[in-house]
């Protein structure tokens, strides 16, 4: 009986990924992120998991040095999916910095609003932008543009500019992260939810500590209008987050999930409507999507429109911002 019982459920299983992938031209899916350890591909291997375990597509998150280096991809059509910041995918659908405009971007889902600062070691006795002033910041970032435009308008928030600090060169987050923890470096810009942050504080002199904005910045419009997506957002310390000292004011924007127009709209809908229907369930396994509200998927504003797919599955759950369109 038990014998009979596990065949009928293994024909349930079958029948459910089959019925999946008869909705769905995906044979594969890719999802470009940047690398190993951040937390874009936290993200990424999330949505992976979801995808094939849902769907019964095979997926997998691809980490890169960044988004400037994947979103390309996209638009050519060598991955399927990539996690981007909306300020990213909006200069390099305009083309702002990148070598081609990447025209066929288009988003699926806004999944993940993210809190970004610089960060110093705690014994550094920096706690402003202003303090930051003649000092080695690891802020130009060749593999993402997009996050180099922002950490020079943070320090623009402090009344400087790169001419007044040593504007380092970084390989990304996560190699601006290490040189500030072994000294080599007195800021670096995070994302403050990155896991790595909680290990890197106890390794670092004096653990680490977020900078907040500086006083020339005090509304969304000084960020928004000099990088449209940004603005201000405060975070309180917890025990997750030891290297935030009290309540901090940094910058925010939000990160997408972006296909390519090529993408089929049943393809996009189809998953566009599996987020939205696991979207509690992530928030349980996965810390950064607990910001974002099911109903929110469909509701964040860029310059990359939303795939056609996409909002008919947002317009069918009566969720569609029409702001987004």
């Amino acid at each position: 009986m038990k014998r009979i019982a596990r065949t009928i459920a293994a024909g349930i299983v079958a029948a459910s990924c089959a019925a999946g992938m008869a909705h769905a031209e995906m044979k594969s899916i890719t999802i470009g992120t940047n690398p190993s350890g951040s937390t874009f591909f936290l993200i990424g291997g999330a949505f992976a998991k979801l995808f094939q375990e849902e769907l019964g597509i095979r997926s997998t998150a691809q980490p890169n040095a960044g988004s400037s280096v994947y979103l390309p991809m996209i638009e050519v059509g060598d991955m399927t999916l990539g996690v981007s910041s909306t300020v990213d995918a909006s200069m390099a659908y305009r083309g702002d910095g990148y070598p081609i405009e990447a025209k066929k971007l288009r988003a699926i889902a806004s999944v993940w609003k993210l809190p970004y600062a610089y960060i110093v070691t705690g014994d550094s006795g920096i706690e402003k932008m202003e303090d930051l002033k003649g000092k080695r910041v690891m802020g130009n970032m060749p593999t993402n543009v997009a996050l180099t435009s922002i950490n020079k308008v943070m320090l623009e928030g402090g009344g400087l500019d790169v001419d007044d600090v040593d504007f380092a060169q970084s390989g990304g987050l996560l190699d601006g992260i290490k040189a500030v923890v072994e000294g080599r470096a007195d800021a670096a810009p995070v994302a403050t939810a990155m896991p790595v942050l909680v290990e890197s504080n106890q390794s670092a002199p004096g653990g680490l500590r977020i900078v907040s904005n500086g006083a020339a910045a005090s509304d969304d419009e000084f960020y928004s209008s000099r990088v449209p997506g940004t603005r201000v957002m405060t975070v309180k310390p917890s025990e997750r987050t030891p290297f935030i000292v009290g309540e901090t004011e940094i910058l925010s924007y939000d990160t997408y999930l972006v296909a390519s127009s090529e993408m089929s709209d049943d393809d996009a809908y189809l998953l566009a409507k599996t987020l939205h229907e696991n979207w509690e369930q992530l928030q349980k396994d996965y810390g950064p999507f607990r910001g974002v509200a099911k109903d929110e998927l469909g509701a964040a504003e860029s310059d990359v429109p939303y795939h056609p797919g996409a909002i008919r599955f947002y317009k069918e759950a009566g969720i569609w911002d029409e702001g987004s369109e």
